[in-house]
């Protein structure tokens, strides 16, 4: 008290001469002369190489930049609580202070002008040292982090909720003293504190507006580190690699494909810190961008992989066995990780905007009353003594609640009607029809479908090359153009070739091959996210059939071709097993259904792919002769035989028997099957040129 004795007298002379204001706007100046001090000293060391002195900044490389940005914005996030720390310390002072100088009633609004004060002078520094952070420009080049900016803009919000702890703790001072001015309740104090708040938080008013395109910036580069390490795994296998490289770079890639979502974690983390649920449509579609983008790469990574692997289909095929299979199936649980881990980040995301959207409601309706209070007693309508009581503390959601509104809403209504409210909302509707059929991350979605598909050529891909190998040369072969044969042994039949047969034992060992994965529910489980559409793969060469065939304009019909059960009824002999020829034994259990129907479903797909390509490499064949028809009749007889054992429905495919049936058909009959075909069906048409090719391989005219 006997420091303050000339101030007290100061003001007891300033009260007299009327000019008390005059006395307390340089009061306020001179007071936080040393937090200003404090601020400016602060003079981080520069990013240095071991070839470059301190503080050198020319001829720094763009990753030395970028090292740089991240060191400031580190070294900034750990300073600035111990400046924010000295700046409190000086609020509790001045609360002591002010009211002993000033007297208890002009306390509060003494420590309001000091925060104020404090902030003044340094806000464009406090801008240039969050630029050097990370700037606020979306063109700028994404150095340093934006994980920093919100570190730094979360102390600030704690630094304001403890600061108008102090400012409304001296107005309750005041209050419990008797010393308050008739009838202040605070109403005007809240308000100025609410200024303060924007003072304070202006520089991050870019970071918070442009949220959507920063996010994208910085995960972008995050994401891009990831990206690079796919490609490096992919990037070392060839065909020459062995299984373990094989295993060891898609058990990697499982690794790296989750990695993007702790990610967008955090930018939904920063998207509630700095938008508080406003503008939450930009917000999740960069969200959205940044998984598809890293799905993308995983696409472009399993297409590699498989390329690398089938680029010498022959040397897959002599070296093919079952843990190839096993292997690739592992990318199917890459994919469907990845459906689960999308399905729940986005169940996440819905929780987030419902709590945000509740919390929107509660700050709107606060803000509302506020509002209509104050009109009121601005219009003289109403009592502030009546009206209004001072919170004692904000808490951070409480202030975030307040700027994010501020700086993000472009409607400034405060009511249940406001724009950004419903749209918040109907993100949140998890009951909405629409919203959930689209769902939140649409083009997340078309990319897990991308890499399911991609997952799935993959599995074929290895899984069909014994198949392709050994079909490859088939329309070249010396059997098709063989004479009648006077060996004693023809009569007892034709037997079926080699290369068939080896197709036949492959398809059955791949029943063997499956099963180990299938065994497991839980990986079972995983890889029947991404089942759908695997079919899809056995199309490419069903519409190399057709086009061998010679049909034309035949894109509609290379489905219908393709499934058979259109065309059961269409064909002269069929063999094709039904749903209830295919059901395994009463008894089985829930994981035995689970694990055929998966088996199954992969001996379907390749089972059409291996089929249309045996069909297409026939219609390739130049000539068959009589002994040429017998070598393919049994050729085929033989598939259907092995397709009827794997007892999967569908197969073997109607075609199989049908071609089979036509090569020995009398020539009379087949003329005869061929001109009854109707001509105004595009699938009968379709047959019927079918049908002729095999009857122009027997050197018979059809008209």
């Amino acid at each position: 008290h006997t420091r303050l004795a000339p101030l007290q007298q100061c003001v007891s002379l300033y009260t007299k001469l009327g000019k008390m204001e005059s006395l307390q706007e340089e009061y306020v100046k001179q007071r936080p002369g040393a937090v200003h001090k404090a601020w400016f000293s602060y003079a981080p060391k520069t990013y240095n190489t071991s070839n470059k002195p301190t503080n050198a900044v020319e001829g720094m490389t763009s990753s030395d930049e970028a090292a740089a940005a991240q060191q400031a914005g580190e070294a900034f996030s750990t300073w600035l609580p111990t400046w924010y720390e000295t700046v409190l310390n000086l609020l509790a002072e001045e609360r002591r202070q002010a009211s002993t100088v000033f007297g208890p009633a002009d306390a509060p609004e003494i420590v309001v002008k000091v925060l104020r004060e404090a902030f003044r002078p340094i806000l464009p520094s406090f801008q240039s040292r969050l630029e050097t952070v990370f700037s606020s420009s979306p063109a700028a080049p994404a150095r340093g982090s934006f994980e920093a900016i919100g570190s730094v803009y979360e102390s600030t919000l704690r630094f304001l909720s403890l600061a108008y702890e102090l400012v409304a703790g001296s107005f309750l001072d005041v209050v419990e003293s008797g010393s308050a001015k008739t009838g202040d309740t605070g109403l005007e104090l809240y308000q100025d504190m609410q200024d303060v708040f924007l003072q304070v938080a202006s520089p991050f008013t870019f970071y918070a507006q442009r949220f959507a395109d920063l996010e994208g910036k910085h995960t972008r580069v995050v994401a891009g580190v990831v990206s690079k390490d796919m490609q490096q795994t992919v990037g070392s296998i060839s065909s020459n690699s062995g299984l373990q490289s094989l295993q060891e770079a898609t058990s990697r890639l499982k690794d790296l494909a989750p990695f993007i979502f702790p990610m967008v974690e955090g930018s939904l983390d920063r998207f509630e810190l700095f938008n508080g649920g406003y503008r939450v449509g930009a917000a999740l579609g960069a969200i959205d961008k940044i998984l598809s983008n890293h799905l993308g790469e995983l696409v472009i990574a399993i297409r590699s992989l498989s390329a690398a692997m089938t680029a010498d289909v022959n040397k897959l095929a002599d070296d093919f066995d079952e843990q190839h299979v096993l292997c690739a199936m592992e990318v199917l649980n890459v994919a469907g990780n990845f459906r689960r881990d999308l399905r729940n980040f986005e169940s996440g995301t819905r929780t987030r905007m419902k709590s945000l959207s509740e919390r929107m409601v509660d700050f709107l309706g606060q803000e509302a009353e506020i509002g209509r209070i104050a009109s009121a007693v601005k219009g003289g309508s109403m009592s502030v003594g009546s009206s209004f009581s001072l919170p004692d503390s904000l808490s951070v959601v409480d202030i975030d609640s307040f700027l994010s509104k501020v700086f993000c809403d472009d409607d400034q209504s405060h009511d249940e009607m406001n724009s950004s409210l419903t749209t918040l909302q109907r993100f949140a509707a998890v009951s909405d029809p629409s919203l959930a059929e689209a769902g939140l991350y649409p083009e997340a979605e078309s990319g897990v479908k991308r890499l399911a598909s991609s997952c799935h050529e993959f599995v074929f891909d290895v899984c069909s090359a014994v198949p392709r190998k050994h079909l490859n040369d088939l329309p070249q072969m010396a059997a098709w153009r063989e004479g009648a044969s006077t060996d004693a042994f023809d009569s007892y039949g034709t037997l079926p070739q080699q290369y068939i047969t080896q197709v036949g034992e492959h398809m059955l060992a791949l029943v063997q091959a499956f099963e180990p994965f299938a065994s497991d529910p839980a990986t079972l489980s995983l890889a029947n996210e991404v089942m759908d559409g695997v079919q899809d793969v056995a199309l490419q060469p069903w519409s190399e059939f057709v086009g061998a065939a010679g049909v034309l304009g035949s894109d509609s019909v290379i489905p219908v071709l393709m499934r058979g059960k259109e065309i059961a009824d269409l064909v002269l002999n069929n063999a094709a097993l039904g749903e209830e020829d295919a059901v395994l034994e009463e008894g089985a259990s829930e994981d035995e259904i689970a694990s055929a129907a998966f088996c199954n479903a992969w001996l379907d797909c390749v089972g059409l792919a291996v089929t249309g390509r045996l069909l297409e490499r026939i219609m390739r064949i130049p000539q068959l002769t009589p002994k040429g028809c017998d070598h393919l009749t049994a050729d085929l007889n033989y598939l259907v035989n092995v397709f009827s054992a794997l007892g999967v429905a569908g197969h073997p495919h109607p075609l199989v028997s049908h071609l089979g049936t036509l090569a020995t058909l009398p020539d009379t009959e087949l003329k005869a099957h061929i001109m009854s075909r109707d001509q105004g069906s595009d699938v009968q048409k379709a047959l019927r040129i079918i049908e002729s090719r095999v009857a122009r391989l027997r050197g018979l005219g059809v008209e």
